[in-house]
């Protein structure tokens, strides 16, 4: 993860089908997240809102699990972009 001005960070969010990525975006963004999108299969996600960086953890790992109740079959997580080649 890595910081953005305050006392949030930037997670990176992977998701298997690229193809539902619009719609996992809209989800997170009616949560008050701010995204940017990296490439097909991942985004970055930032939620202002958040106290902590565990906090933002722990309410982006909400959202996602959420999200994949509603679509079954699809996959989205936090990834460590350090540990990505």
């Amino acid at each position: 993860m890595r910081r953005l001005r305050g006392a949030s960070t930037v997670m990176h969010v992977f998701i298997s089908h690229p193809g539902s990525l619009e719609d996992l975006c809209a989800f997170l963004e009616r949560a008050e997240c701010m995204l940017t999108r990296c490439h097909a299969h991942d985004l970055e996600v930032h939620l202002p809102r958040a106290d902590s960086e565990a906090q933002a953890r722990r309410k982006l790992d909400i959202y996602l699990t959420t999200w994949q109740v509603m679509h079954p079959g699809v996959e989205a997580y936090v990834i460590d972009r350090d540990r990505v080649a």
